[in-house]
């Protein structure tokens, strides 16, 4: 039986992707020491390091004008340390549209003065809210570009006047986007890019002049555009195998094809769920995740009794986020073209059988 992994993440990697990495982790007969026990400064790491920056820049388009940055920490981290950076003595905005928009919020609080100036939490976040009016001097709007746990997504960036800051974990490199069109933007690389560990950020150049002088050097977004992002040791494994992402994307046709087949396979999950009187989804359909689709059974009591019999079936990680219940697929980049197919009709014979 195949196993299909619909997780949030840790996420399925590209099958070509992990055999790479399988030859890379491989004993070698005369002792050389692996790609994950290189020295980051040595000419090996180097090239590694050259090559996905590289290929960064091509497939996010974006030129001189932003920084490319491989960091740590998740989007956890950059919820503090983009406005301990970018809003020091100003106002910034957040736009609400599910849990991690919550969090990122909250976090900005901690650090200085942070408003929302839309949110969708009173209709539970089921579509896109109105924006509202911006803060006097807002340093920035930052926006979930795709909610992990609610399945919201931005078909487009907001259309603002003010610099945007964008949380795109689970979507970033899962379709062509205007990448260089924000001042900001974050994404873990374990959704679409590889594994745990890497976080990219891109940020506008210009930006990096409201930096406050006096900060902790390792939240400095200075430090690391001056290290090359070795201001200390670099999760060299993770850059590695986002290198193989990044080359397995290229080959197989670039963010046009994956776009192209994201949205097909979303589109085939969605027609079902709506046409199902015992599975649903209840976001908008003009803001629906391409990326992640939450979905609940007409009995909520079932949930895990389905979850179970998934796993039973090869259909692992669909148990919905502890923070909304249900079930969840995570429909990311390296998932198998009919894991689609197979799902629908496992969710089929499971509503036959309770009907």
């Amino acid at each position: 039986m195949k196993t299909f992994n619909f997780s949030a993440g840790p996420a399925a990697l590209p099958l070509p992707v992990r055999a790479r990495l399988a030859e890379a982790l491989s004993p070698d007969p005369r002792g050389m020491p692996s790609v994950a026990e290189i020295s980051h400064r040595g000419a090996r790491f180097s090239e590694i390091a050259e090559e996905l920056m590289a290929r960064l820049r091509v497939l996010t388009g974006v030129g001189a004008e932003h920084e490319i940055l491989l960091l740590h920490g998740g989007a956890n981290l950059q919820f503090a340390w983009l406005p301990m950076n970018l809003a020091a003595g100003r106002r910034s905005g957040y736009v609400l549209t599910g849990h991690w928009g919550e969090k990122a919020l909250a976090e900005a609080r901690r650090v200085g003065a942070a408003e929302a100036v839309a949110s969708s939490a009173a209709g539970g976040f089921v579509d896109l809210p109105e924006l509202g009016h911006l803060p006097v001097d807002c340093a920035y709007l930052h926006y979930t570009g795709n909610e992990t746990i609610h399945g919201v997504q931005y078909p487009t960036p907001p259309a603002v006047g003010v610099p945007l800051a964008a949380d795109l974990s689970s979507e970033f490199l899962s379709r062509p986007y205007p990448y260089d069109a924000l001042g900001f933007a974050y994404a873990g690389a374990q959704k679409n890019l590889g594994i745990a560990g890497l976080t990219v950020v891109l940020i506008r150049r210009d930006l990096l002049e409201r930096i406050p002088d006096g900060l902790p050097r390792y939240l400095d977004y200075r430090t690391w555009v001056s290290s090359g992002s070795m201001y200390n040791t670099p999760v060299t494994l993770a850059w590695y195998v986002a290198l193989e992402v990044l080359r397995w994307i290229e080959g197989s046709g670039g963010l046009d094809w994956l776009g192209r087949r994201n949205a097909a396979r979303a589109s085939r999950l969605y027609a079902f769920l709506d046409g199902s009187d015992f599975w649903s989804n209840p976001v908008a359909e003009h803001c629906r995740s391409v990326m992640n689709v939450p979905f609940f059974p007409a009995d909520q009591g079932l949930t895990m009794t389905a979850v179970a019999a998934a796993e039973q079936a090869g259909l692992i990680g669909l148990k919905g986020h502890r923070a909304l219940g249900g079930l969840r697929a995570s429909l990311y980049n390296a998932l198998d073209d009919d894991a689609v197919e197979i799902l629908i009709d496992f969710l089929k014979e499971f509503e036959r059988s309770r009907s």
